[in-house]
């Protein structure tokens, strides 16, 4: 592997001081922070490389005042629409499982897990991508916090189980036998920013979804899958392409194989969006390599997401846990989980390199001129 580093020769430019994402303050002066975070949302991000003010968005994320709460019927999964003080969407999913319970069966079995979105947030930080929503950690006390400001639509949906508050919500998958209870009244789960309404968001079938049946998808069948994706009208913008193969690194890091359509801004320029990341930390011992299909067909990927990359080798689960620190549900992985995305780095990199290897350093990566490049 060390002899791959060297192949890659890298450029020197591309610093990653990943101690700069700890940075913090407490503002000690009037400062709106929901305007801070809209303003922060452009085309290519949704949070800035760094900013000490981070930290306090999350903590204003887990302790504002929630003024109303609702459905959001859209989705599989329950979760519950939530407006904090200042008048601030966001969404909160609730904890289905304990952090070491094992998910068995297929890479989308099991409900959601709300500290794989928090998880999800700070990798998307490592990775310096910077396209996930703003997610803490949050603990509500139904009783007094959700039931007196909640919708009929919810309230409604809410029952007792011995001396705990449960409720079942409205989604797909959403049943009266199956809802979630808190202990007691206290209900953990993670909190999301909702993304400003000036930005609106377009859904898009991900070219490599999976069939969610025994039949196999065209992308399992055909290993020049690739070469007709890239005659599609979406994908001939390279761009576009090269979004989704940072997705896949992402998305097989946290062992998410459940990502059938990808989000982007209606901005031309958008990148693609890391929205929905809870079906993720399922089992720590499994790799499914196939999520990593975009890289491994189509084998080409930026040449500074792969600086990323290698500078975290063997040391992305400790910075993982040091960004999730301060979250108030910390800790937020087990240490299996946290070993676990270690060993599926190697795996990445081990794949970059058989592209390099079958073809060549230039032919696989991709130089990244300036921000809003064409590439």
């Amino acid at each position: 592997m060390d002899a791959f580093y060297n192949e890659l020769k890298l450029s020197k430019k591309y610093i990653h001081n990943f101690s700069l994402l700890l940075t913090k303050t407490n503002v000690s002066y009037p400062v709106d922070l929901w305007s801070v975070a809209a303003k922060w949302v452009n085309a290519e991000q949704v949070v800035p490389k760094y900013s000490p003010l981070l930290h306090n968005i999350l903590q204003k994320l887990e302790l504002s005042k929630i003024i109303a709460a609702d459905i959001l019927p859209k989705g599989s999964q329950l979760k519950i629409l939530l407006t904090l003080e200042g008048h601030q969407k966001a969404l909160f999913k609730p904890k289905w499982y304990e952090r070491n319970t094992i998910i068995e069966g297929t890479v989308y079995s099991g409900k959601d897990r709300h500290n794989g979105e928090i998880a999800a947030f700070h990798l998307s930080r490592l990775l310096e991508l910077n396209r996930a929503p703003i997610v803490s950690g949050r603990i509500l006390n139904l009783d007094t916090e959700i039931l007196p400001v909640s919708t009929y639509d919810l309230s409604r949906t809410f029952y007792k189980n011995g001396n705990n508050t449960c409720f079942y919500g409205v989604c797909i998958y959403c049943k009266p036998d199956d809802g979630v209870c808190a202990k007691g009244s206290f209900l953990e789960g993670s909190i999301a920013l909702w993304l400003p309404n000036k930005w609106e968001t377009r859904r898009a079938r991900h070219p490599w979804q999976r069939t969610y049946n025994k039949n196999q998808a065209m992308w399992e069948m055909y290993t020049e899958y690739c070469d007709v994706i890239k005659k599609a009208k979406p994908y001939k913008d390279e761009r576009k392409l090269l979004d989704l193969v940072e997705t896949s690194v992402f998305d097989f890091l946290i062992d998410n194989g459940d990502r059938h359509h990808y989000e982007h801004f209606s901005h031309e320029r958008s990148k693609v969006l890391l929205i929905d990341n809870a079906k993720s930390f399922g089992n720590p011992y499994v790799d499914h390599i196939d999520i990593l299909a975009p890289l491994y067909q189509c084998c080409r990927i930026r040449e500074k997401f792969v600086s990323v990359l290698i500078s975290l080798k063997g040391k992305l689960g400790y910075w993982l846990q040091k960004l999730m620190e301060s979250c108030s549900l910390a800790p937020i992985l087990t240490k299996d989980h946290l070993n676990a995305m270690d060993r599926r780095l190697n795996s990445v990199l081990a794949t970059i390199m058989v592209c390099i290897k079958s073809k060549s350093i230039d032919e696989v990566l991709v130089m990244t001129r300036f921000p809003f490049s064409k590439i």
